[in-house]
């Protein structure tokens, strides 16, 4: 029924628990990103932080 978890090599919990990880973290670092727009002082690295962080997560996850 879903090809696409098997494909990556996890099974559907793995796949779901990842995918909301992500859904997570690019919710914080969209709202992060808009109050550094507002005030720029703050959050200076957030969402290069975050950019570096994910893709760090993503390579460790899946088929290798």
């Amino acid at each position: 029924m879903f090809k696409h978890p098997k494909s990556v090599c996890l099974t559907y919990f793995e796949h779901f628990r990842f995918s909301m990880y992500l859904s997570y973290k690019f919710g914080l670092a969209s709202f992060c990103a808009m109050v550094h727009a507002i005030y720029p002082d703050i959050l200076i690295t957030h969402s290069s932080n975050t950019i570096t962080e994910v893709s760090n997560e993503m390579k460790k996850i899946g088929c290798r």
